[in-house]
């Protein structure tokens, strides 16, 4: 078996979701989608995040006029989403960060530099760490999703982003192939379409997976040392958000003798 990495390094991460409104692509779709690519790389590049991947949501090209953009970036540090709308001119940026030297100030900087000011922004601790969330953050801790969905009180109707820690996983449930199958049921299960995924399996331990679809953006970044914790961004309405986090807690634990852990946060509502 391979030895569990102390990981606890990871233990306190960056979350920044920022909603810029009147922001200007080119007209021609080509253009545009190329432009979109070009800033968030840069922008990444600025912060020194290292990129691994790339995907673009529904593509890279001669696609819709009307299409919403949803690209986002796999990083070594984790994940990067940009949400471009052509028809209202409104971009949500969505960064989680495990880097504790890279927590994605540079990047909002260059970001603001380039399309100015954010109508809205947040900057919020992640927390991977279960000593250290019990500690610092008690009240965002839960036993199981249906007591974070009542006390949150989530509109099944409105859009969030929701920042979501899965604590304590079985060894079993931590290995890539098994994270994938549960996120794959989790987030596939209405046969919505197009679904474009996209995972990078760390050296030696570690996995992040990106999901992009019509219904939700979803970005899960696994500890599977001695954290032995998930943590994972969704942005959606209130019903899909919940159905995922169900669906999630009920695969992940479904053999667990003792409560489960759980870290739920509303990072942003009604954009």
């Amino acid at each position: 078996m391979t030895e569990a990495l102390d990981d606890s390094k990871y233990s306190k991460g960056t979350g920044i979701f920022s909603v810029y409104k009147n922001v200007e692509f080119p007209s021609d779709i080509k253009q545009r989608c190329t432009a979109l690519h070009d800033f968030g790389t840069q922008t990444l590049l600025a912060n020194d995040f290292i990129i691994l991947d790339f995907v673009p949501y529904p593509g890279l090209g001669n696609i819709g006029a009307k299409d919403i953009l949803m690209y986002s970036w796999i990083l070594s540090e984790s994940h990067r989403v940009l949400i471009y709308n052509p028809t209202t001119k409104k971009l949500i940026d969505e960064l989680y960060t495990c880097s504790p030297e890279k927590d994605g100030r540079i990047m909002f900087e260059q970001t603001n530099k380039r399309i100015g000011k954010p109508a809205k922004s947040i900057t919020l601790n992640e927390i991977v760490n279960k000593e250290m969330a019990m500690k610092d953050e008690p009240d965002k801790l839960f036993r199981a999703v249906a007591s974070a969905k009542t006390k949150l009180g989530l509109d099944p109707e409105a859009n969030y982003c929701v920042s979501a820690v899965f604590f304590d996983i079985p060894e079993s449930k931590l290995d890539e192939d098994s994270l994938e199958v549960i996120l794959t049921k989790a987030l596939n299960k209405d046969e919505q379409k197009p679904v474009i995924e996209s995972a990078c399996r760390y050296n030696p331990q570690g996995y992040t997976y990106i999901h992009q679809s019509p219904k939700h953006f979803a970005g899960l970044h696994s500890y599977p040392g001695k954290l032995k914790s998930a943590h994972l961004s969704l942005i959606g309405t209130g019903s899909a958000i919940v159905s995922v986090l169900e669906d999630v807690e009920d695969m992940v634990y479904r053999r667990k003798k003792s409560e489960p852990t759980i870290s739920v946060k509303i990072v942003a509502e009604g954009f």
